[in-house]
């Protein structure tokens, strides 16, 4: 192999790691022997470019050979760090540009046919084959201009979301799951609720236990607009301002893709992420030495797009968002 594919895999490794270190309490808690079985896996993968199901096991080396636990496991903690790599991408991809990397690595899985052992192997988003026949990425360093007309942005998870997307993320998994969620919330809060509320108020505005139930239905159904057009809209946009008194600005809830169906949309999956969503301003970094001055706004009820607002320079620094790159180009018509 050569010296820049090896460049490369060491810059994917070194990546992986530092997701790790993002996901760490995410996957092991307080396990110190999941924490290196993680850790000895992705160096492995660093200068093998594979492992096996047979090799997974030496990568548990804090427990003694009768202690280990059974190749099972094992697979199932690596492909615990799969999926939390697709769960969290768009918060870790963030990261790529530290590793000189312009395409997500991630770790498949290639179950053993025709006397083949199964294995896992790390590669990147449309990657080629190498001579080797492992998967390997066509990598550049990805390196931004100094024109001032590109930005990255860079995410922090916010570990304990709104109450209504915590309802939400389960019914977001598939799409049927997603439009009978959609439909349901629609048929409560917008049929339903107005409906009993104007009856009781129409017809039995003297009985006290109706209108006790009156003012209930009546804050139920406020309380509850709000969320439901949020829900709506992750339906439709794929992502939605989070507003909350107790969460920072520039929090957005993101509808990110956790698995593609194979010759059918319908069938990807989708789960949500919430996340506080920054960037430095190129102008005043360079001028002024602003850190993370660019938060992202979204005006107007409807048809609006999220866009990233300096607020050093509201009027002219504004950037647009690209949810899936975590990169804004400068917008000239403002």
């Amino acid at each position: 192999m050569n010296s820049l594919a090896e460049s490369v895999n060491e810059r994917q490794a070194s990546f992986l790691g530092r997701c790790f270190e993002i996901l760490e309490d995410e996957l092991c808690g307080k396990s110190r022997e999941k924490n290196e079985f993680y850790m000895n896996c992705i160096s492995h993968l660093s200068r093998h470019n594979y492992l096996t199901t047979t090799q997974i096991r030496e990568c548990d080396t804090s427990s003694d050979e009768e202690r280990k636990r059974d190749d099972k496991t094992y697979r199932k903690w690596l492909q615990d760090f799969m999926a939390a790599l697709n769960s969290n991408r768009s918060r870790l991809q963030t990261e790529l540009s530290q590793y000189r990397l312009t395409k997500f690595p991630h770790i498949e899985y290639v179950k053993g046919v025709k006397g083949k052992e199964a294995h896992f192997y790390v590669t990147s988003d449309d990657a080629t084959t190498g001579d080797n026949g492992v998967a390997g990425g066509d990598e550049s360093t990805g390196d931004i201009g100094s024109d001032y007309s590109t930005i990255r942005y860079k995410t922090e998870k916010i570990s304990r979301p709104p109450w209504y997307l915590s309802i939400a993320n389960p019914l977001f998994r598939t799409q049927k799951a997603r439009g009978l969620s959609a439909l349901s919330a629609l048929v409560v809060v917008f049929l339903l609720l107005p409906l009993a509320i104007g009856y009781i108020y129409l017809f039995h505005p003297n009985d006290p236990w109706l209108v006790a139930l009156f003012a209930v239905l009546l804050a139920a159904d406020l309380m509850l607009i709000a969320p439901t057009l949020k829900i709506l809209r992750l339906i439709t946009r794929k992502i939605t301002i989070v507003d909350s008194i107790r969460l920072p600005l520039s929090s957005v809830c993101i509808a990110e893709i956790t698995s593609v169906g194979a010759n059918n949309p319908s069938s990807t999956e989708r789960h949500l992420s919430v996340v506080t969503v920054s960037a430095n301003c190129p102008v005043c970094n360079d001028k002024y030495g602003l850190e993370s001055s660019v938060f992202l706004e979204q005006r107007g009820l409807t048809n609006s797009r999220i866009i990233g607002i300096c607020y050093n320079n509201p009027m002219m620094h504004r950037y647009t968002f690209d949810k899936d790159l975590m990169t804004g180009e400068r917008l000239q018509n403002v």
